[in-house]
Formats: structure tokens, sequence, C-alpha cells
């Protein structure tokens, strides 16, 4: 084949996807379902622009923002394509000041674009589930993102999930309790802290030490962390212990046991969610509570995020407390592939009508209209094809039943119903005969076996 015939060949841009049927269907099922949760707190929905002005998108990011940003001219305005779902956030709050009612609780969910490197489960193209409440210093926001976190983790079948909990004025604190007084030192010390499950205690202390802080100090309150065990009421006991005079890790020890109160309120289960103070995410702007959602099974997280009470204004916008979280929809879904949690969520139809000769056409026609109509989802046969080829069309389309009207059927106003899903392709065993007024009972209280 030439370059030239591969250079013609119809293709997607390289780190894009194209979802089908089945996939579609399992990412209605994900954002369906976080946008009921989202709806059960009160939370309304926002669609902002996929391009916003490029003085909007420049400067947020860092480096990297910078470097991955789709930033382009077009009729006569530097544009670029959204990054994430937070800048277009800060704007909205910034132009709509004066019309929105706040606190202020958004939810968005749409695609959002960076240049990566295209790589397994990584895309240029994605969609982010995003969940924030502006204007609210109360820590009652940040339970409540931690019972969303965790009742949209349950909702989407997850067993074995943790929400982790933390706060960035006990990481602040516990990095002081080891000596650090510079803005590196306590970062690479809250870095360690985060990395040590990844990279181990033995790279983490040649890194806190380039930086000077004792290796040993730091060894010896990493130990004293990793022991804390029993109820979340308990590990902040324990963390108060420890750091009883330390007033910068109070502040987030009280904000912890405010949390630890609230939740417990808010039917989450306790085994389902743990303060976990090695945990630390965003470091360059998370000011309060940090959270994050261990899908379990050794996948990795899922969500993730925490309070940035000056988020808002550095983003363009007022000067304005925030929290809120986020799902990565590719990321989830993958999740659950890994851990098997859509067998039940495979997409197809519910009956398939076959057509079988034209004589037939307007009894077949009939039938699907009247299953439609029931609520049932229906395709009937457009390509004239003899039963067998009709029967492996339905296989293909996922039904879990085929109708036949034959000419015998029709005069005894009867259907035969082969339950597809059962047997590839029906067989006798699987199929019966009924009156065409019992067709809607017999599809509804059939299991619905699926092929192995």
């Amino acid at each position: 084949m030439s370059k030239e015939t591969i250079a013609n060949k119809p293709r997607n841009y390289a780190g894009t996807k194209d979802w089908f049927g089945p996939d579609v269907e399992q990412r209605r099922f994900v954002t369906e379902t976080a946008s009921q949760v989202f709806k059960s707190f009160g939370y309304e929905p926002l669609e902002t622009p996929v391009i916003e002005l490029a003085e909007t998108l420049n400067g947020k990011y860092g480096e990297e923002g910078s470097r991955t940003m789709y930033l382009f001219t077009k009729g006569g305005e530097n544009i670029g394509l959204r990054y994430d779902q937070t800048v277009p956030l800060a704007r909205v709050a910034a132009q709509y000041s004066n019309d929105l009612t706040f606190p202020y609780r958004r939810y968005a969910i749409g695609p959002v674009f960076r240049a990566d490197t295209p790589q397994a489960g990584r895309y240029r193209q994605f969609t982010q589930i995003d969940f924030d409440v502006l204007g609210v210093d109360s820590v009652l926001a940040d339970a409540e993102a931690i019972a969303m976190l965790y009742k949209i983790t349950e909702k989407l079948g997850f067993e074995d999930f943790k929400v982790l909990v933390s706060d960035r004025a006990l990481l602040t604190g516990m990095a002081q309790q080891v000596g650090a007084t510079t803005k590196e030192q306590i970062l690479t010390a809250i870095r360690g802290w985060d990395k040590l499950a990844k990279v181990g205690m033995d790279q983490v202390l040649i890194e806190v030490e380039d930086v000077g802080i004792d290796k040993e100090k730091f060894s010896e309150l990493t130990e004293k962390l990793l022991k804390i065990e029993g109820t979340n009421t308990q590990i902040v006991d324990s963390l108060a212990e420890i750091f009883g005079e330390n007033q910068t890790a109070k502040e987030g020890i009280d904000r912890l046991k405010q949390i630890v109160e609230l939740v417990g309120r808010m039917n989450v289960a306790e085994e389902k969610w743990k303060i976990s103070p090695t945990l630390a995410r965003g470091l360059d702007y998370y000011t309060g509570p940090i959270f994050e959602v261990e899908a379990g099974k050794g996948t990795g997280s899922i969500a993730g995020g925490g309070r940035y009470d000056n988020l808002i204004e550095t983003l363009g916008g007022p000067s304005i407390t925030g929290t809120g979280a986020s799902f990565g929809l590719e990321r989830v879904i993958n999740v659950m592939n890994q851990q098997n949690l859509n067998k039940d969520k495979k997409g197809g139809i519910d009956a398939f009508v076959t057509v079988f000769n034209q004589e037939c056409l307007a009894s077949s026609l009939d039938i699907a209209t009247m299953l439609r109509e029931s609520g049932l989802s229906v395709e009937i046969n457009q390509t004239m094809d003899k039963l067998g080829k009709q029967f492996k069309l339905a296989d293909k389309r996922q039904a879990k039943v085929a109708i036949v009207l034959g000419p015998d059927e029709i005069k005894e106003g009867k259907v035969t119903i082969k339950y597809l899903q059962q047997s590839q392709g029906g067989t006798k065993q699987n199929q019966e005969t009924v009156l065409i007024d019992e067709i809607i009972d017999r599809i509804s209280s059939r299991p619905n076996d699926t092929k192995e």
C-alpha cells in the first residue's frame, strides 16, 4: 500500500475515539448516574462552550498547560479549546457575578481537550464530570462533596472503593513537625508522603534530605502516621495527640473532626471513607479538605478534588471560596471494565421483529409498533432476507428476543418468540408460540439470561 493510499485512508485524529452503541450506553449510564446524584444534592447543570477566548485560558495552567493547550486564531480572534471545567467556571463566576445566586452549586459534564501524547487510556479529547459549589466557607460543603463522591461510586457498582480524605493545613503542619520551614521543603515533604506507596520510603528520604529536612524526624513521624488505625473518629483523635501543639495542623484536624460528624449523618458507610493524613492533591491551589476516590482491587483512583479558597480569583473570577471534585469519564469506564462491572450493561434491544414475507409486513409492523408503545426497544427487519439471516442480524443487535409472524401465526392471532440471548439464533427449546395479547407479558417476565 502506497504512502498516499495510507494518508487518504479514513481515520480519526490521534488521541480521540469513536464510541459505538454499547460504549455510548455505558457512557450514558455513568453520566446519568452522576447527574442524578448531583440533582439530589441541589446542584444545577452548567454548559459552557468548548471554545474559549485565549485570554481566558492563557496563564491558568502553568508550563504544561501552555504546551498542551489547543490555541488558534479564527475570525480575527485568538481562541482555544476548553482545557478543563474549572477555568470556564471561574469565567462564568466573574461574567455573571451579579446574576448568579450564591452559594452557586453547579455540575458540568462535557469534553475537554489536551494535546498530550496519546497513550493507552489517555485521550486528547476526554470527558470531565465536574461538580463545585462557590461561596461557602462551611465544611458542610466539603462533607457534602464526600457524600456525593461516595454515592456516585456506589451507584456505579464499585464495591471495594474508599473515599480518602485529608486536609492541606494538616499536611502543612506535618511538614512543619519534621522541621520544614521554606515552601520548597514543605512541598517536598508533602509530596513525599503522597507518593510513599509508589516509590518507597528510601527514595522519599533521599528527596527530603536533599532539601534540608532531617530524614530521621521524617521517618519517625511517618511511622507514627502509618500506624494510626481505627474509625475515622479514632484517627482524628490520634492525629490530635500527635500534633497537639502545632496550630497549623490543628486547623486541619478541627475541620476533619467536623467532617467526620457531618458525613456520619449523610448515610455514608463508615467503612467506605477514611481519613488518610498522607493523601495530597493539587498542592498549588488546595487550601483545605482534599478528597480522592480509590476504586479498589489495585485499579487506582477515579476521582479527586478538594477546597480551593483562592483559585477562582487566581483564574480571573471574583474573590470567592470553592470546593468540588471531578471524575474522568473514560478513566471511570476503563476501571469499570477492569473490575468487570459492565456485564449487565451491554446494550442491545428488547425485540427484533422479523418479516416472513412481503404479505406479512403489515402484521409485523403492527407488532413492532405495539411493542414500542409499551416502552420496549424494537427493531423491525428491513432487508427481506430469509429468516436464518434475520436471526443472525438479531443476534448482532444483541436482541433479547426475535418475533416471528408467518401466515399460520397471523391466521391464529399468535406470534412465535425466540429467546435469543439464551441460545444464539434461538432453538425450538427456547421458543414459544403465544397469543398476540400475551407478547409483552412474556418478554417482560422472561429472565434476561446473557450469552456465555
